[in-house]
């Protein structure tokens, strides 16, 4: 059933099974793993967060966004969702039905659902103007599949089954504690006199009444025995139902199911992107690369903690960076609490998101497609390590180094802090000198201010405060020479002598 033309909506040369290493790691270091978790992440298949590779399907991607940011195009592709939605849940939920008859009917009504899903989503797009490839083609195949014999076959059968049962009229008579099912001869209808006399019970007349929960979603067995006498009744209906859904019993077209579960993962982010938009925090479309060209993001922000920060009606403070030319390391210091850490997940969040191909936190974006993203965060020692802290950071750290190209980005937070100040800027210094070397992008949050001038290719940025006097933070990262604070603050913070904690103690 279907035809030959379509593809992917997410893979412009077709789905693939592995695009690349991401170590889980990496996902949470950055936070993306609450990221993906408001963005449907748990219905999508793990292939759709896997970075692309090439600028082209990074394009392609964008192409979709852009059709979707439209209010009436995007209207067409939420009822379809809604609608294939609700035809899985009827064929779950007859699943799990133990009632052959009564399963065959929920499975006659997934059919209904799903005919009417797919032909409104046709008639649908034949009135839009759709500018990406992903999407017309996906029009071009659906209107051909809708016009294919087969599936008009399985709407007019579906039909047909559906008007036999509804034309079967029965009556069942209740004498004592025996029940006698019978055709329904000229008796008078009592449905819709009994409906209106108990019309006033009902929840929706009483809004502060909850709706009533069937307590035995399945068939009790007196209904079960009603409706095995009606089928004795009315055998052809019955048979007809049983012949069709054991025929159509895998009902959902291989590629539509492919395409809905492929443009729930636009839509869903769309639905999180445009949420914090619409509070004050902007996304857009970034400038994708695909060697280094200059590197920026202006008004960006930590789309994790946006998320969070929208829930209880705040707003993250934004911030740029950039590199040109030769320069390829930020380091970024300043005060404890200062947003140093947030401002280094929002840069690795930021080319994560654009190798996803989606809409990236900001006004203004242009991002070199990676190889792969790395991430040296400080993690709590491994108590069987016999070496310690420091020779668990030096082990990744090596085998990041190992594997980096001039097309990598790497993040590192707070690395080799587990050390004294001396071993620190050595081996900070050394890193960085093999990044450099390497050509690769990185962003370095440290408290030791050395490693700000350590090479030509290193850009400053610190963590802004109110005044020099004035411990408030701003949240702000500025693209300066570090103030000589960040070290004295960290060795401050470790051994409990900060402002507030001294005049604690002294009271």
């Amino acid at each position: 059933m279907g035809r030959v033309g379509f593809t992917s909506v997410l893979w412009p040369r077709g789905p693939v099974g592995d695009t690349g290493t991401t170590e889980q790691t990496v996902i949470q270091d950055l936070n993306l793993d609450q990221v993906f978790a408001v963005t449907g992440g748990a219905e999508h298949e793990a292939a759709q967060y896997r970075p692309l590779r090439d600028v082209e399907s990074v394009l392609f991607r964008q192409e979709v966004f852009r059709d979707l940011d439209e209010a009436a195009t995007r209207s067409v592709f939420e009822a379809f969702v809604d609608g294939m939605r609700s035809v899985r849940r009827h064929i779950e939920r007859a699943g799990r039905l133990p009632n052959p008859r009564q399963r065959d009917r929920w499975q006659l009504d997934a059919e209904a659902v799903y005919c009417r899903t797919v032909r409104e989503m046709s008639e649908g797009l034949q009135q839009l103007s759709l500018r990406s490839s992903g999407l017309r083609e996906w029009r071009d195949w659906l209107c051909g599949y809708v016009e294919d014999p087969a599936f008009g076959e399985l709407a007019r059968e579906s039909a047909a089954v559906r008007a036999e049962l509804d034309a079967v009229r029965y009556s069942v008579r209740v004498t004592g504690r025996q029940l006698t099912v019978d055709r329904a001869a000229h008796e008078a209808d009592y449905t819709e006199i009994i409906a209106s006399a108990f019309a006033r019970f009902r929840p929706e007349a009483d809004p502060e009444r909850p709706s009533p929960v069937d307590p035995w979603p399945d068939m009790n067995e007196v209904e079960e025995q009603v409706i095995a006498a009606v089928a004795e009744l009315y055998p052809a209906p019955f048979a007809h139902l049983a012949r069709h859904t054991g025929r159509y019993r895998d009902l959902i077209d291989a590629t539509v199911a492919r395409f809905d579960a492929e443009i729930r993962f636009y839509l869903d982010y769309l639905r999180f992107s445009r949420g914090l938009a619409d509070r004050g925090m902007p996304f857009c479309y970034p400038e994708v690369t695909a060697r280094f060209d200059g590197v920026l993001v202006e008004g960006g922000f930590d789309a994790a903690l946006g998320f969070d920060l929208a829930t209880r009606r705040k707003i993250a403070v934004r911030n740029d960076f950039r590199l040109d030319g030769t320069e390829r390391v930020i380091t970024v210091t300043g005060p404890n609490q200062g947003g140093k850490s947030t401002f280094a997940r929002m840069v690795g969040q930021t080319v994560y998101l654009a190798s996803l191909g989606c809409p990236v936190p900001g006004t203004r974006a242009r991002i070199m497609l990676p190889d792969r993203v790395f991430t040296h965060f400080v993690q709590e020692d491994e108590i069987d390590d016999p070496h310690g802290a420091l020779a668990q950071e030096l082990e990744r750290m090596h085998a990041i180094l190992e594997h980096l190209t001039d097309r990598s980005v790497v993040v590192l937070n707070e690395s080799f802090s587990t050390t004294t100040a001396s071993d620190a800027a050595t081996i900070g210094g050394a890193v960085i000198g093999r990044i450099a070397e390497r050509g690769a992008t990185a962003v370095f949050v440290t408290f030791l201010e050395e490693l700000a001038t350590a090479r030509p290719e290193v850009v400053s940025m610190v963590a802004g405060v109110e005044t020099a006097d004035d411990p408030v933070r701003t949240f702000r990262i500025e693209r300066r020479a570090p103030d000589g604070l960040a070290y004295a603050a960290a060795v401050a913070q470790r051994h409990g002598l900060t402002y507030d904690e001294i005049r604690a103690r002294l009271r």
